[in-house]
Protein backbone atom coordinates (compact mmCIF):
# COMPACT_ATOMS: atom_id res chain seq x y z
CA UNK A 1 0.00 0.00 0.00
CA UNK A 2 0.55 3.66 -0.65
CA UNK A 3 -0.35 5.67 1.45
CA UNK A 4 -0.23 10.10 2.15
CA UNK A 5 -0.39 11.73 5.25
CA UNK A 6 -1.55 15.26 5.41
CA UNK A 7 0.30 17.46 7.57
CA UNK A 8 -2.47 17.20 10.16
CA UNK A 9 -2.40 13.08 10.22
CA UNK A 10 1.66 13.61 10.48
CA UNK A 11 0.83 16.18 13.76
CA UNK A 12 -2.19 13.73 15.15
CA UNK A 13 0.98 10.82 15.14
CA UNK A 14 3.61 13.45 16.57
CA UNK A 15 1.23 14.15 19.85
CA UNK A 16 0.01 10.59 19.99
CA UNK A 17 -3.86 11.90 19.00
CA UNK A 18 -5.86 8.89 17.90
CA UNK A 19 -2.62 6.83 18.25
CA UNK A 20 -0.60 5.50 20.44
CA UNK A 21 2.60 4.43 20.98
CA UNK A 22 2.04 0.11 19.78
CA UNK A 23 0.24 1.55 16.85
CA UNK A 24 3.18 3.89 16.04
CA UNK A 25 5.41 0.78 17.00
CA UNK A 26 3.34 -1.53 14.12
CA UNK A 27 3.12 1.45 11.83
CA UNK A 28 6.87 0.98 11.50
CA UNK A 29 6.52 -2.49 11.34
CA UNK A 30 4.71 -2.01 8.34
CA UNK A 31 7.06 0.21 6.61
CA UNK A 32 10.52 -1.67 7.26
CA UNK A 33 8.31 -4.85 6.21
CA UNK A 34 7.65 -2.89 2.18
CA UNK A 35 3.90 -3.40 3.39
CA UNK A 36 3.56 -0.24 3.33
CA UNK A 37 5.04 3.16 1.78
CA UNK A 38 4.19 6.53 2.94
CA UNK A 39 4.65 9.79 0.35
CA UNK A 40 6.04 13.06 2.05
CA UNK A 41 4.70 16.22 0.07
CA UNK A 42 6.96 19.40 0.27
CA UNK A 43 4.10 21.33 1.72
CA UNK A 44 4.34 18.76 4.91
CA UNK A 45 7.75 20.31 5.63
CA UNK A 46 6.57 23.80 4.78
CA UNK A 47 3.98 23.58 7.15
CA UNK A 48 5.49 22.13 9.76
CA UNK A 49 8.96 24.39 9.30
CA UNK A 50 7.63 27.63 8.49
CA UNK A 51 4.27 27.49 11.01
CA UNK A 52 7.18 27.19 13.70
CA UNK A 53 4.99 27.77 17.19
CA UNK A 54 6.99 25.41 19.25
CA UNK A 55 10.84 25.15 20.47
CA UNK A 56 13.81 24.14 17.77
CA UNK A 57 14.72 21.08 19.91
CA UNK A 58 10.62 19.93 19.76
CA UNK A 59 10.80 20.76 16.07
CA UNK A 60 13.61 18.90 15.07
CA UNK A 61 12.08 16.10 17.10
CA UNK A 62 8.74 16.23 15.30
CA UNK A 63 10.72 16.25 11.81
CA UNK A 64 12.74 13.21 13.37
CA UNK A 65 9.63 11.11 13.65
CA UNK A 66 7.89 12.50 10.35
CA UNK A 67 11.19 11.30 8.59
CA UNK A 68 11.32 7.66 10.14
CA UNK A 69 7.92 7.21 8.88
CA UNK A 70 8.32 8.79 5.12
CA UNK A 71 11.34 9.60 3.27
CA UNK A 72 12.31 12.83 2.06
CA UNK A 73 14.30 11.21 -1.05
CA UNK A 74 10.76 11.25 -2.64
CA UNK A 75 9.54 14.52 -2.22
CA UNK A 76 6.14 15.08 -3.69
CA UNK A 77 6.68 18.61 -5.23
CA UNK A 78 4.42 21.81 -4.43
CA UNK A 79 0.83 21.19 -5.69
CA UNK A 80 1.14 24.49 -8.23
CA UNK A 81 4.53 22.17 -9.94
CA UNK A 82 2.87 18.86 -9.87
CA UNK A 83 -0.31 20.30 -12.10
CA UNK A 84 2.07 22.46 -13.98
CA UNK A 85 4.19 19.56 -14.63
CA UNK A 86 1.76 16.97 -15.38
CA UNK A 87 0.10 19.67 -17.93
CA UNK A 88 3.33 19.86 -20.16
CA UNK A 89 4.54 15.88 -19.50
CA UNK A 90 0.76 15.20 -21.32
CA UNK A 91 1.21 17.71 -24.03
CA UNK A 92 5.02 16.26 -25.14
CA UNK A 93 4.48 12.79 -24.05
CA UNK A 94 0.42 12.29 -23.33
CA UNK A 95 1.37 11.24 -19.69
CA UNK A 96 1.74 12.09 -16.31
CA UNK A 97 5.52 13.49 -15.15
CA UNK A 98 7.25 11.91 -11.92
CA UNK A 99 5.46 13.69 -8.85
CA UNK A 100 8.58 13.96 -6.80
CA UNK A 101 11.21 16.67 -6.32
CA UNK A 102 14.64 16.48 -8.29
CA UNK A 103 17.80 18.18 -8.85
CA UNK A 104 19.43 20.89 -6.71
CA UNK A 105 15.97 21.50 -4.83
CA UNK A 106 15.89 17.62 -3.94
CA UNK A 107 19.03 18.73 -2.40
CA UNK A 108 18.26 21.84 -1.10
CA UNK A 109 15.69 19.74 0.73
CA UNK A 110 18.24 17.16 1.75
CA UNK A 111 21.06 19.06 3.21
CA UNK A 112 18.81 21.31 4.96
CA UNK A 113 16.86 18.74 6.68
CA UNK A 114 20.52 16.98 7.92
CA UNK A 115 21.45 20.15 9.14
CA UNK A 116 17.84 20.84 10.65
CA UNK A 117 18.61 17.76 12.67
CA UNK A 118 22.51 17.74 13.58
CA UNK A 119 21.78 21.44 14.86
CA UNK A 120 19.05 20.29 16.97
CA UNK A 121 16.35 22.60 15.77
CA UNK A 122 18.69 25.39 15.88
CA UNK A 123 19.86 26.27 12.40
CA UNK A 124 17.33 26.21 9.03
CA UNK A 125 19.80 26.88 5.65
CA UNK A 126 18.84 29.57 3.51
CA UNK A 127 18.30 27.24 0.07
CA UNK A 128 16.18 24.86 2.51
CA UNK A 129 14.60 27.92 3.28
CA UNK A 130 14.20 29.25 0.08
CA UNK A 131 12.51 26.13 -0.99
CA UNK A 132 9.80 26.15 1.71
CA UNK A 133 8.89 29.52 0.99
CA UNK A 134 9.11 28.82 -3.02
CA UNK A 135 6.57 26.27 -2.08
CA UNK A 136 3.89 28.21 0.25
CA UNK A 137 4.27 30.92 -2.60
CA UNK A 138 3.16 28.13 -5.35
CA UNK A 139 0.48 27.39 -3.09
CA UNK A 140 -0.97 30.79 -3.10
CA UNK A 141 -0.57 30.18 -6.75
CA UNK A 142 -2.30 27.09 -7.38
CA UNK A 143 -5.37 27.85 -5.53
CA UNK A 144 -5.35 31.34 -7.43
CA UNK A 145 -5.30 29.67 -10.13
CA UNK A 146 -8.30 27.34 -9.57
CA UNK A 147 -10.04 30.75 -8.42
CA UNK A 148 -9.51 31.73 -11.95
CA UNK A 149 -10.89 28.13 -14.08
CA UNK A 150 -13.78 28.19 -11.45
CA UNK A 151 -14.63 31.99 -12.12
CA UNK A 152 -15.02 30.92 -16.37
CA UNK A 153 -16.82 27.42 -16.40
CA UNK A 154 -20.77 27.99 -15.45
CA UNK A 155 -22.27 25.14 -15.41
CA UNK A 156 -25.63 24.29 -16.45
CA UNK A 157 -28.34 23.83 -14.79
CA UNK A 158 -30.26 20.98 -13.99
CA UNK A 159 -27.38 18.55 -12.38
CA UNK A 160 -28.33 15.92 -9.66
CA UNK A 161 -25.02 15.69 -7.92
CA UNK A 162 -21.84 16.58 -8.06
CA UNK A 163 -20.23 14.47 -11.10
CA UNK A 164 -22.81 15.72 -13.32
CA UNK A 165 -21.86 19.33 -12.49
CA UNK A 166 -18.00 18.14 -13.02
CA UNK A 167 -18.77 16.97 -16.52
CA UNK A 168 -20.30 19.67 -17.69
CA UNK A 169 -17.91 22.31 -16.10
CA UNK A 170 -14.84 20.65 -16.42
CA UNK A 171 -13.55 21.02 -19.77
CA UNK A 172 -13.85 24.77 -19.94
CA UNK A 173 -12.07 24.74 -16.64
CA UNK A 174 -9.32 23.00 -17.86
CA UNK A 175 -8.89 25.28 -21.15
CA UNK A 176 -7.96 27.63 -18.25
CA UNK A 177 -5.20 25.87 -16.71
CA UNK A 178 -3.81 24.56 -20.02
CA UNK A 179 -3.56 28.36 -21.40
CA UNK A 180 -1.40 29.11 -17.73
CA UNK A 181 0.79 26.28 -18.56
CA UNK A 182 1.44 27.57 -22.36
CA UNK A 183 0.75 24.42 -24.04
CA UNK A 184 -3.42 24.48 -24.87
CA UNK A 185 -2.41 23.93 -28.54
CA UNK A 186 -0.66 20.33 -28.03
CA UNK A 187 -3.46 19.39 -25.20
CA UNK A 188 -5.93 20.17 -27.70
CA UNK A 189 -4.65 18.16 -29.90
CA UNK A 190 -3.93 14.92 -27.73
CA UNK A 191 -7.33 15.86 -26.25
CA UNK A 192 -8.17 17.33 -22.94
CA UNK A 193 -10.47 14.52 -22.44
CA UNK A 194 -7.52 12.31 -21.76
CA UNK A 195 -6.18 14.76 -19.63
CA UNK A 196 -8.58 14.88 -17.30
CA UNK A 197 -7.52 11.25 -16.89
CA UNK A 198 -4.29 12.70 -15.31
CA UNK A 199 -5.02 12.44 -11.76
CA UNK A 200 -3.24 15.86 -10.43
CA UNK A 201 -5.32 17.64 -12.85
CA UNK A 202 -9.16 15.67 -12.27
CA UNK A 203 -8.53 16.41 -8.82
CA UNK A 204 -7.45 19.72 -9.22
CA UNK A 205 -10.31 20.21 -11.03
CA UNK A 206 -12.29 18.72 -8.16
CA UNK A 207 -10.86 21.51 -5.84
CA UNK A 208 -11.43 24.39 -8.03
CA UNK A 209 -15.41 23.45 -8.83
CA UNK A 210 -17.01 22.04 -5.73
CA UNK A 211 -16.82 25.70 -3.73
CA UNK A 212 -19.04 26.49 -6.71
CA UNK A 213 -21.55 23.52 -6.47
CA UNK A 214 -21.54 23.33 -2.28
CA UNK A 215 -22.77 26.77 -2.78
CA UNK A 216 -25.41 26.76 -5.53
CA UNK A 217 -26.47 23.26 -4.08
CA UNK A 218 -27.17 24.03 -0.41
CA UNK A 219 -25.63 27.45 0.11
CA UNK A 220 -22.09 25.78 2.49
CA UNK A 221 -18.85 26.91 1.60
CA UNK A 222 -16.48 24.38 1.44
CA UNK A 223 -12.87 25.55 2.72
CA UNK A 224 -10.48 24.50 0.58
CA UNK A 225 -7.56 25.71 2.10
CA UNK A 226 -5.72 21.93 2.69
CA UNK A 227 -7.60 20.61 -0.42
CA UNK A 228 -4.01 20.91 -1.90
CA UNK A 229 -3.09 17.74 -0.01
CA UNK A 230 -5.77 16.02 -1.80
CA UNK A 231 -4.03 16.66 -5.19
CA UNK A 232 -0.62 15.24 -3.87
CA UNK A 233 -2.26 12.35 -2.38
CA UNK A 234 -4.16 11.55 -5.92
CA UNK A 235 -0.74 11.70 -7.81
CA UNK A 236 1.60 9.53 -5.50
CA UNK A 237 -0.81 7.11 -3.55
CA UNK A 238 -3.72 5.09 -3.01
CA UNK A 239 -4.55 6.22 0.05
CA UNK A 240 -4.67 9.63 1.46
CA UNK A 241 -5.35 9.79 5.33
CA UNK A 242 -6.72 13.12 6.88
CA UNK A 243 -8.14 13.72 10.38
CA UNK A 244 -9.88 16.85 9.05
CA UNK A 245 -13.29 15.88 8.45
CA UNK A 246 -14.20 17.92 5.98
CA UNK A 247 -11.58 16.53 4.07
CA UNK A 248 -12.70 13.38 3.91
CA UNK A 249 -16.47 14.35 3.08
CA UNK A 250 -15.54 15.91 -0.05
CA UNK A 251 -13.59 13.26 -1.37
CA UNK A 252 -16.51 11.16 -0.30
CA UNK A 253 -18.20 13.07 -3.02
CA UNK A 254 -16.01 13.50 -5.73
CA UNK A 255 -15.34 11.63 -9.46
CA UNK A 256 -12.30 10.12 -8.52
CA UNK A 257 -11.28 6.51 -9.06
CA UNK A 258 -8.04 4.77 -7.28
CA UNK A 259 -7.60 6.92 -4.14
CA UNK A 260 -9.57 5.60 -0.71
CA UNK A 261 -9.88 8.20 2.16
CA UNK A 262 -9.43 7.49 5.88
CA UNK A 263 -9.13 8.73 9.35
CA UNK A 264 -5.57 8.20 11.15
CA UNK A 265 -7.27 5.56 13.40
CA UNK A 266 -9.46 3.92 10.73
CA UNK A 267 -5.43 3.57 8.46
CA UNK A 268 -3.83 2.67 11.56
CA UNK A 269 -6.86 0.09 12.12
CA UNK A 270 -6.25 -1.76 8.78
CA UNK A 271 -2.42 -2.68 9.60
Amino acid sequence: MIAYLDTNAFDHIYKKIGCTGADIANLRKAIYGRQLSIRLSVHTLEEILLGRKVSPQALAAQIKLTLSLASARTLVKSCAQLLLDDIRAYAARGEADRPFLRGDTQNAVADGIAALIESDGEELEDDFLAVLEQARQEKQHFFAALEQARAISSPPSGWTGFEQCFDAAALSALETLVERAGVAKPCRERGLDGLLKIKSVRMSLCVALAPGYEQMASGSVVNSTSLHHAVSAAAAAETFVSDIAANREFLARMPMEGLNVATLPEFLERL
